[in-house]
């Protein structure tokens, strides 16, 4: 009766699960649903530049600080924040520049400029994929100090001179502040009032009270220029204010011009006589000299600026009397007198004779040359 009962009780088990239709459930093979992403690691960025301990000009500010990047395993944009304190626990900062975008390989910010002649640290971090990271290790740089240069104040030639192909460009020294090294002048002569392009550059070491510089060769005759003059602490980057510019017009000096300026007087300081040189040549002892009057047994400078002046008046193409008459007329009174050839040919002064060589002028150019008793 019992094994009956335990039978149909397993049957009517079993027939109802066949009437359900369906198998049993099974474990599912499928993960869990995923966590949030987890917070992003962040090293701390290095710096790069200026180096530890680093001496920054004044005159190169504005500083660019540049930081090695951060190693991170965020996925979303990065930044960083840099300091700038004038102690190395960043208890007084002086600048701070945040959310700077993360650069390749390395990120940089400029600062403005900083008060010179004093130390500052600097450090960064970096903040992405919801991290904030520590700031790298600090730099110290130092600003070096301020130093200003006055501006040179030009002495010659001044506007609307005259002078040679190879000008002397003179200017006052300059007054300075600040432990300035070393100054050094900067010359530039140009054909135009912009200084473009420049004709001639040139350099020279401070003088005293004054410094100039001389053109190493020659500048085009009859020609307009301008020049103007900076000083210069290379050593500190430090560059004055132009002088004020000057314009001069070179003139090529004919061999009179010369002579006299070796006299220390002017050639012609009232009338200036007409027409160009070229039609004389300067001959023998034409040069400054002490000669010998024999008659009178006297010694004498030799030229003198009469003689010149009678050269200068051959060259420009003046026959003897005429130029006699010349000098008689416009104020330089001359007791000259012409012994034309074929006997002589000589222009009689004080001392000396001017006299034409071979008592002949060659394709209408005179051969001049000193003669004395």
């Amino acid at each position: 009766m019992c094994r009956a009962r335990l039978y149909l009780a397993v049957a009517a088990i079993m027939a109802a699960g066949a009437c359900s239709g369906s198998s049993p459930s099974q474990p599912s093979s499928s993960s869990a649903p995923a966590a949030a992403d987890a917070t992003a690691s962040i090293a701390a960025p290095r710096p790069a530049a200026p180096a530890n301990n680093a001496l920054v000009r004044n005159a190169d500010q504005p500083v660019t600080l540049v930081a090695a990047n951060a190693v991170t395993t965020a996925t979303s944009a990065v930044t960083y924040m840099f300091e700038v304190a004038s102690d190395a626990a960043f208890a007084n900062k002086v600048q701070t520049w945040d959310n700077v975008a993360e650069g390749g390989g390395q990120t940089t910010v400029k600062l403005d400029p900083l008060a010179a002649a004093r130390d500052y640290w600097w450090h960064a971090r970096a903040t992405g994929g919801g991290t904030t990271g520590v700031f790298g290790p600090p730099s110290r740089f130092t600003i070096g100090p301020a130093i200003t240069l006055g501006t040179p104040a030009p002495i010659a030639p001044l506007s609307g001179a005259q002078t040679g192909t190879r000008p002397a460009l003179r200017v006052s020294n300059v007054t300075r502040t600040g432990p300035a090294g070393a100054i050094t002048y900067r010359f530039e002569i140009a054909t135009s009032s912009s200084f473009t392009p420049l004709v001639v550059l040139g350099n020279n070491t401070e003088g005293v009270n004054e410094t100039g510089f001389v053109p190493t060769t020659d500048l085009q005759p009859d020609t307009a220029y301008f020049w103007r003059a900076f000083a210069q602490d290379l050593a500190n980057g430090v560059t004055s204010p132009a002088s004020a510019a000057q314009s001069f017009t070179t003139h090529q000096p004919s061999p009179a011009e010369i002579m006299a300026a070796q006299l220390g007087v002017p050639l012609w300081p009232g009338q200036v006589p007409p027409g160009s040189t070229g039609h004389a040549t300067l001959g023998d002892n034409w040069q400054l000299q002490i000669l010998h009057h024999l008659p009178t047994n006297t010694f004498f400078q030799s030229p003198t600026i009469e003689m010149v002046r009678f050269f200068d008046l051959f060259d420009r193409g003046f026959q003897p009397d005429p130029a006699i008459d010349w000098l008689n007329t416009h104020g330089y009174s001359t007791i000259a007198q012409w012994y034309p050839p074929p006997e002589k040919a000589v222009l009689g002064l004080q001392f000396v004779y001017i006299a034409a060589r071979n008592k002949i002028t060659v394709n209408g150019i005179w051969d001049l040359v000193l003669k004395t008793e």
